[in-house]
């Protein structure tokens, strides 16, 4: 995909004018728990970057029975699709978890339109990416390789085709850390520009 530079830009502003800062979005304690409240018993769930397809067996908790297919370049374990070229058929959720960090732009953005196009109207793809905020993030892995920022990626999913429709920062930890960083260091940290949640997910819809 040729992106137009402008184009994103306007995406990008616009998502910051709906959402607001970082710092106004909510928390959720895990990715789960946001993929969760989106599907249903018999949703068609399409994962990439599935790695040991673990996702399958964890929104079993959710949905008991529904559709689960894998796409993965890393052969080592049995994935449906081995790259996104290769995907079949229509999904009502397409997930990717820390996966679009390890993209270059272009990259990216080439693997959304593959998504989008295997999206059912109506449906839903969540991503998941270090939260640029949190600089450990994202620098503490060398193959990371793009840093989304939360504006970024829902502006790159809105010149894609979707319709960001929800960002959240994703934050657990122990109770005497929460208390700490969301209490009595939260105001430290807007004022010298950091966040404690460690990762951002995106949620963005097909139009029907």
């Amino acid at each position: 995909m040729t992106i137009n530079w402008q184009d994103l830009f306007q995406h990008r502003k616009a998502v910051a004018r709906h959402f607001g800062a970082v710092w106004d979005l909510p928390v959720k304690k895990r990715y789960h728990v946001v993929l969760g409240a989106l599907g249903r018993p018999g949703v068609q769930l399409l994962e990439i970057g599935a790695g040991d397809r673990g996702l399958g067996k964890t929104m079993e908790r959710y949905w008991q029975s529904f559709d689960y297919k894998s796409c993965d370049i890393d052969p080592t374990y049995p994935h449906d699709f081995s790259s996104s070229s290769d995907i079949e058929g229509e999904y009502d959720l397409i997930v990717g978890c820390e996966l679009i960090e390890h993209l270059t732009l272009h990259d990216a953005a080439d693997l959304l339109l593959d998504c989008f196009a295997h999206t059912k109207a109506g449906g839903k793809i969540l991503l998941t990416t270090p939260n640029t905020y949190y600089p450990p993030g994202f620098l503490r892995d060398a193959t990371h390789i793009t840093p989304f920022c939360y504006d970024e990626l829902a502006g790159l999913l809105a010149l894609c085709g979707y319709q960001p429709s929800a960002i959240y920062r994703l934050y657990h930890d122990s109770l005497i850390k929460r208390f700490i960083k969301r209490v009595l260091f939260y105001p430290v940290f807007r004022i010298i520009g950091i966040d404690f949640a460690h990762q951002i997910a995106v949620v963005a819809e097909k139009p029907a």
